[in-house]
């Protein structure tokens, strides 16, 4: 009975976590993003077609490391309490240094 329990455990990934082998196919499918925007970039060149491609490749790239490697997936319950205070404030931050910005332009 101990070892069913260690090895759902394992499957399953540590305390409802990601397991090892979620961890393989989001490299795998980061490697194989990372390789097409590399084959869109060589085929298409240098335009705003290729740009906007790539564009949108790195960012579900950037969902998938989040996502997972950052654990916002499985940890969402304890981050919102940290992140959303962080908007906010960022948010505020920026309406009130704007109209220092904005007189520094000026002159």
């Amino acid at each position: 009975m101990a070892d069913e329990h260690t090895h759902g455990h394992e499957a399953h990934g540590h305390e409802g976590g990601p397991s090892f082998q979620l961890y393989l196919y989001i490299f795998a499918a980061l490697s194989v993003f990372t390789a097409l925007s590399f084959i869109v970039n060589w085929t298409l060149g240098q335009n705003a077609t290729s740009a906007m491609v790539i564009l949108v490749i790195a960012v579900i790239k950037a969902i998938l490391v989040a996502a997972i490697f950052m654990h916002l997936k499985f940890d969402w319950g304890k981050l919102y309490f940290m992140v959303f205070p962080v908007l906010i404030l960022a948010v505020v931050m920026m309406l009130v240094l704007l109209p220092d910005i904005v007189l520094a332009w000026h002159h």
